[in-house]
């Protein structure tokens, strides 16, 4: 099923998408830290407050394609000229040496802006991320142009509601709202803004009452790490993750068609293999007259499918004992999908036990009773699903 893109939008729907880009800009607290909510977002405000976060630094242009290379920031010191790449990144990256390695050769085979920067000089080459992983210290020293490398790692602090960034020692402010602060703080629900063109046209298509439970729903999804919202051509279909394709990881899908609507979250499965990270996408039958998208929903069937579901299969009690090629059952009631998922035993349990407790091996006999009787009694609300799918890909992007 093709999904829609930018290109696809006529000139007043990319005006209209642009206007919701800008309501939507947040800020996300996941209660350990506040971040910015996509690597986009964190580039338009380094961008917007340039002149006075790099007082020494003129930009010349922002996410510059050379030769199929994508810097972030092309600048120059204002003082002589020299070259400046900064790489922007909104959590840790492993690979972030390498690339401004290749971003540096680009610029001096082709050495654009000449007028406004001298080629002659080294060129700088600056990470700013919230953290940078071991790796990147190991690559740095291994580089020729250690020399030329400098980290800088930001933070975001809540100020009475109030977000503040701080980097090289100095603080700016940052008027994005923030998603997810406590209670008792000034908080921000993104459903309350417009929405982009393509979502806008899917949410058309829903029952009226279904609505805002659709808007709540979709905001615990779209602020994970690296997820994307992607609509289908006929806007019967709306997917979370980083991508269409089949090697990108998947959060969850919402299907609107002639059989009614059905929410699939990808989940930790049953295999009979070692695979590392069981994932699988189910599909959640919920009871008559429910609301698909409340949290307060009661789910009477997890099935393990990667099509739509066939409700007829359900009526077939034989059918209903159907094993997929992984080894799990297709059809599970829901208070017994931990049973099932974790039949076998392995990694499904091992995954499972880390997701729900923050356990990892080895366990104690407190745990293991705990664990015996919370299987077979799995919670059937719709929200316990959804926290579930997001503590997984939590867990997957990592």
């Amino acid at each position: 099923m093709p999904y829609l893109k930018a290109k696809h939008l006529t000139a007043y729907g990319k005006r209209l998408n642009q206007e919701s880009v800008q309501d939507n800009r947040t800020l996300i607290n996941n209660g350990r830290e506040i971040r910015f909510q996509s690597e986009a977002d964190l580039e338009y405000y380094i961008e917007s407050q340039f002149n006075t976060i790099f007082a020494e630094l003129i930009l010349v242009k922002r996410q510059y394609t050379i030769k199929t290379q994508r810097c972030d920031l092309l600048c120059c010191f204002k003082s002589n000229k020299q070259p400046v790449i900064i790489e922007l990144k909104n959590e840790e990256d492993r690979g972030i040496v390498a690339q401004l390695i290749r971003y540096r050769k680009a610029l001096l085979v082709k050495k654009p802006f000449i007028e406004q920067i001298d080629y002659s000089l080294p060129i700088k080459l600056i990470a700013i991320a919230p953290s940078f992983h071991e790796d990147n210290y190991t690559d740095k020293e291994a580089s020729k142009f250690e020399n030329d490398f400098e980290f800088l790692q930001f933070s975001i602090k809540n100020d009475n509601g109030s977000a503040k960034f701080k980097l090289c020692g100095r603080t700016h402010d940052i008027l994005y709202p923030i998603f997810g602060l406590p209670e008792n703080s000034t908080s921000y629900d993104i459903s309350n803004n417009s929405l982009p063109v393509f979502t806008r046209n899917f949410r058309s298509r829903l029952p009226l009452e279904y609505r805002n439970d659709f808007d709540a729903l979709r905001s615990l999804l779209i602020i994970q790490p690296k997820v994307k919202e992607m609509v289908s051509s006929t806007y019967r279909k709306i997917l979370y993750g980083t991508g269409e394709g089949v090697n990108h990881k998947k959060l969850a899908d919402i299907t609107n068609t002639g059989k009614g609507i059905e929410l699939f979250l990808w989940l930790p499965t049953q295999v009979e293999t070692k695979i590392k990270v069981p994932i699988a996408r189910f599909g959640l039958v919920l009871a008559e007259n429910h609301n698909p998208f409340s949290k307060d929903s009661i789910v009477e069937w997890v099935v393990c499918t990667k099509t739509n579901i066939d409700l007829k299969e359900k009526q077939n009690p034989n059918k209903n004992l159907t094993f997929n090629r992984q080894g799990m059952l297709k059809w599970s009631k829901a208070n017994m999908y931990l049973a099932q998922a974790t039949m076998g035993g392995g990694n499904s349990f091992w995954l499972l036990l880390y997701l729900l407790k923050g356990i990892t091996p080895p366990i104690n006999n407190e745990t293991t009773r705990w664990w015996e009787s919370y299987r077979t009694q799995t919670p059937t609300n719709l929200g316990w699903y959804v926290d579930l799918a997001i503590k997984t890909w939590n867990y997957r992007i990592k």
